[in-house]
């Protein structure tokens, strides 16, 4: 059976403070209703729509989609009956309608998949989960044959209902014809003058149409409506993230300080120290050791590489068996050859660096083509820059360049070449050649 998701995403979010929609508030490194996005793009033929209202086209510019979304607008928030009801002229009559909502983002698949099965029966779906301490949620009464009856606020409930541990999550399925026969019947009487989706239950047992739970995880529900949920929410979410690595044969020093905000892969035996931040798409390979406080971002590490600690690594590819900081920085597309090494405080910018060569100390590597075996000293910069444009030093196969070297791009040093420490290189060195380029030293008596 199809699936129409809808997700409602019109909520203003005053408690989450600044002036954006409550469902682009960052988690994990990207806004909360777009993890809903990504689990829903999973399922073959599903059609989705998103209730918009404050700052819509702001939601929508900010969702990144493989398929076609419908935003429909919420003028008016009267509640969360009256925001289904903006959809149902877009949904299908032979689809099971699910129900979601933009800041409760991590609800999985799987449990999804739980959810729709029992609605496809001709039941109303409704996820539910175990809260140790439910107060202030609504309880999930269950009557005969585990039919859910009501769903009684915390307020409203008397002593023995208060002792229910099941709590309402909000997300429920149901077939898309039954939703729109319902729906309309559900009315506002209330203090609010809001049209509340939780009435589907007791109107729904009034049609004789079963009620079921599908329990799920607290976590998969939890929801942030202000700074301090988004918070707990963080936390919570990423320390799942480093358990599941735990899971895939990944040592992680302390599940509690490191953050993958994206997609990143790390390979069996890999082993990653504390405060270490994973953002963007990254691939890590086996046997890899990050040491702590690392910031990778949009790159690929291979297999048996050592990355020691407060390097930063952007947009950039580095080989297998390399070495890499302590306080290194490689960013621009920079390519490390496998077995190469950047050592400490060594940065290089749109540079490649060749098999088995080395930039170990204090060195700025711009523009620059290392060849293999090739061995910087240290306080070795290219100057790559002439105040208007960029250029490129190429240092051919077994180069040898001295301690202090400054290397003025455009330049090439061939195979073999040398440079004197101390030396300002601005002219090509052929191969094999020594290039001295210091002021001539001149010891001067001491005045009296």
């Amino acid at each position: 059976m199809n699936i129409d998701f809808i997700i409602l995403a019109a909520g203003k979010g005053t408690r989450m403070g600044g002036n954006s929609p409550k469902v682009l508030a960052n988690l994990a490194g990207k806004p909360m209703i777009q993890h809903l996005i990504d689990t829903v793009e999973t399922f073959h033929k599903a059609k989705t729509s998103v209730i918009v209202g404050h700052k819509g086209k702001e939601v929508e510019s900010s969702i990144s989609s493989r398929k076609k979304i419908n935003y429909v607008i919420q003028k008016n928030q009267l509640g969360t009956a009256h925001a289904v009801k903006q959809a149902t002229t877009l949904l299908r009559k032979n689809s099971v309608s699910v129900v979601l909502y933009g800041d409760a983002p991590l609800v999985t698949r799987k449990t999804l998949n739980k959810l729709v099965n029992s609605a496809t029966s001709g039941r109303l779906a409704i996820l539910t989960y175990r809260k140790e301490d439910p107060s202030g949620y609504g309880r999930i009464v269950r009557g005969p044959k585990q039919n859910i009856v009501k769903i009684v606020e915390h307020k409203d409930a008397v002593s023995k209902e208060r002792k229910i541990k099941e709590v309402n999550s909000g997300i429920l399925a149901v077939k898309t014809t039954i939703l729109q026969k319902l729906l309309p019947l559900i009315k506002n009487n209330n203090a609010a003058k809001e049209y509340y989706l939780t009435d589907l239950i007791e109107i729904a047992n009034k049609h004789s149409i079963a009620v079921r739970a599908t329990l799920c995880e607290e976590h998969e529900v939890g929801g942030a409506n202000s700074r301090q949920e988004l918070h707990d929410l963080e936390r919570s979410y990423q320390k799942r993230l480093a358990e599941s690595l735990l899971a895939k044969d990944v040592l992680v020093a302390d599940t509690s300080r490191m953050d993958i905000r994206g997609s990143t892969q790390i390979g069996k035996g890999s082993f990653i120290d504390i405060n270490n931040v994973f953002e963007g798409q990254n691939k890590i390979g086996k046997n890899v050791h990050i040491g702590p406080n690392c910031h990778i971002i949009n790159s690929t590490i291979k297999d048996n590489t050592v990355v020691y600690s407060n390097t930063v690594i952007e947009g950039c590819e580095v080989g297998a068996n390399c070495k890499l900081g302590p306080f290194s920085r490689i960013r621009g597309g920079s390519e490390l050859t496998d077995g190469s090494e950047l050592g400490n405080f060594v940065e290089a910018n749109r540079s490649k660096i060749g098999k088995g060569s080395k930039a170990k100390h204090l060195t700025y590597l711009g523009d620059a083509r290392l060849g293999q075996k090739v061995n910087v000293g240290a306080g070795t910069i290219t100057c790559n820059y002439d105040g208007k444009n960029k250029h490129k030093t190429i240092i051919e196969d077994g180069t040898f360049i001295g301690s202090n070297s400054s290397l003025v791009a455009p330049l090439t040093l061939g195979e073999g070449s040398y440079t004197g420490a101390g030396s300002v290189i601005t002219k090509n060195v052929p191969k094999g050649k020594l290039a001295v380029g210091r002021g001539k030293q001149v010891n001067l008596n001491k005045k009296k």
